[in-house]
């Protein structure tokens, strides 16, 4: 069967218990094919094993298989997505290389990150009742293998969004250890989920712990398959009806669980800790009602190529700023320096677009690098970028790739003392070309910085002006500005060192 192939795309994802395949024409969404393997390439690897030779082998069979139906459809435009939780395989580097040496793919490692952006791409643009449920204030709770993500949204607007590390399957080997030494492991179980979700929870913003939730669960596949008519999207379920179904579940034997619920016996080991860690998620969110959603991380990624190819309109780059701006506030971030800081850098990157060449995707990475750069002074002010720098590397950035979030990291250490000319080794994981992005944004992030060095909010505005062998910044301000020429005139030099020519600060009185 052939299409006209520039409007479909194929879409295919290594998870740690699959490998899907996804056909869709991205002009109306239309899914034309859709086909999973159940190799489990990554099933131990919550144990800290490496992936298994063995297979590797299944998984380039299922793949061949995968281009072979490509090839009969016509299709030529696709791709290979690996999950966040098989990149962190100790040989996960190895098996990429293999899987390509065999099959022509270069699998591309998804951060968390990312899996919980595209799966919320999907969700707003596919789910029916996606404006109403977010309305007032709702909560996507995505399952991953091993992690889990809320994303909490108040009146259309997403306002935080935080990673867990529990999953179902990470569950499940705590469980199978449990049976081995516990004389009652589901409840030892119990216990577990419950004080890693009270951990987890504590850090959200108080606001957020009271405030009942219309919920949408994304990844409960059992659930998913028990209770959504097939051909449907979602099925709308009450917090009674959940805790029924979890009572009839919770003592079952394993053969009950297959009858019941059209399980295999490889799945059924699944049941209980999904059904365990979503009864304890539902009471710490406030669950008014449940909205199971049969949408993943693989819909997600066809969603994103969409958008990417123009045929959204929908523009998602808030979600990520807003969850930057979550960041900031969980590090006590001072808001008026860092939305000057903000204000500056952007004003800069538009005027300077004749030196820096840079894209719009750099320019939000700068916009998010403006919000996170001084969250290292949550934990010591002194050298407080070197803290900034470890602290973004360890966050899960909703939204952005592992190598974008190592880009802001670099640029927010930089933004203050230290220069990525005097610390090049620092960053020798990303290519010369994403180094010399980092010299960049440091570079302009660094003036903007300066112009706000007191945190006094002295400088109304700027405007920037690029001459032969100079940029002239006007600063306009009636204050005494000593403290910031100094600033400016100390970042100015690493400036000139990228771009070549030499700022120049001048002020202009509001009132004279």
């Amino acid at each position: 069967m052939k299409f006209m192939a520039d409007d479909y795309f194929g879409a295919m994802l290594v998870n740690v218990s699959s490998i899907e395949l996804s056909i869709v024409n991205l002009r109306t969404g239309t899914q034309a094919e859709r086909v999973k393997s159940t190799v489990a390439i990554g099933e131990n690897i919550y144990n800290h094993e490496e992936i298994s030779f063995e297979t590797v082998g299944d998984a380039v069979e299922a793949l061949r298989g995968f281009l072979q139906i490509l090839k009969d459809y016509g299709v030529t435009h696709y791709k290979l997505w690996g999950s966040q939780a098989l990149s962190t395989a100790p040989n996960a580097e190895f098996i990429r290389d293999q899987l390509y040496v065999r099959t022509g793919l270069h699998i591309e490692w998804l951060s968390l990150g990312e899996e919980s952006f595209v799966r919320n791409e999907a969700i707003t643009l596919k789910l029916d009742r996606y404006r109403h449920l977010v309305k007032d204030h709702a909560a996507i709770i995505g399952l991953n293998s091993g992690s889990t993500t809320l994303s909490f949204f108040e009146h259309g607007e997403l306002v935080a969004s935080h990673n867990m590390k529990l999953g179902p399957v990470r569950i499940k080997e705590v469980l199978q250890n449990l049976r081995a030494t516990a004389p009652n492991p589901v409840d030892v179980l119990d216990d577990y989920i419950n004080s890693k979700v009270d951990d987890f929870y504590r850090f959200l913003p108080d606001e957020m712990q009271t405030v009942p939730n219309q919920v949408m669960l994304v990844g409960a596949a059992p659930l998913n398959a028990y209770f959504i008519p097939k051909g449907d999207t979602s099925y709308n379920l009450s917090i009674k009806e959940f805790n029924r179904f979890c009572d009839d579940v919770s003592g079952a034997s394993n053969q009950y669980l297959m009858e019941r619920l059209h399980l295999t016996e490889e799945n059924v080991e699944i049941v209980l800790p999904i059904v365990l860690l979503i009864k304890k998620l539902l009471t710490v969110v406030h669950a008014e009602k449940l909205h199971l959603v049969n949408l993943n991380v693989l819909d997600g990624l066809t969603t994103n190529q969409g958008i990417v190819a123009g045929y959204h309109k929908h523009h998602f780059e808030k979600q990520i700023l807003a969850a930057a701006d979550d960041l900031a506030r969980r590090y006590r971030v001072e808001p008026n320096h860092m939305n000057l800081v903000r204000r500056f850098a952007l004003h800069l990157f538009d005027q300077l677009k004749p030196l820096h060449h840079l894209t719009p995707r750099d320019r939000l990475l700068l916009q998010v690098a403006a919000i996170v750069h001084d969250i290292g002074g949550f934990i010591d002010t002194h050298e407080h970028y070197l803290h900034s720098d470890y602290v973004i590397k360890q966050s899960e950035m909703l939204g952005l790739s592992t190598e974008e979030t190592q880009i802001i990291a670099a640029v927010s250490r930089y933004h203050s003392t230290r220069t990525p000319a005097e610390d090049l080794a620092h960053f020798r994981q990303l290519d010369s070309e994403k180094r010399l992005v980092v010299a960049k944004l440091s570079a302009i992030l660094r003036i903007a910085d300066a112009l706000d060095d007191a945190h006094q909010q002295t400088i109304q505005r700027i405007s920037v002006s690029v001459r032969t062998n100079k940029v002239i910044i006007t600063v306009f301000s009636d204050d005494e500005l000593s403290l910031i020429r100094w600033a400016f005139n100390y970042k100015a030099d690493f400036f000139a060192d990228v771009f070549g020519l030499q700022p120049v600060l001048k002020q202009r009185r509001l009132h004279k």
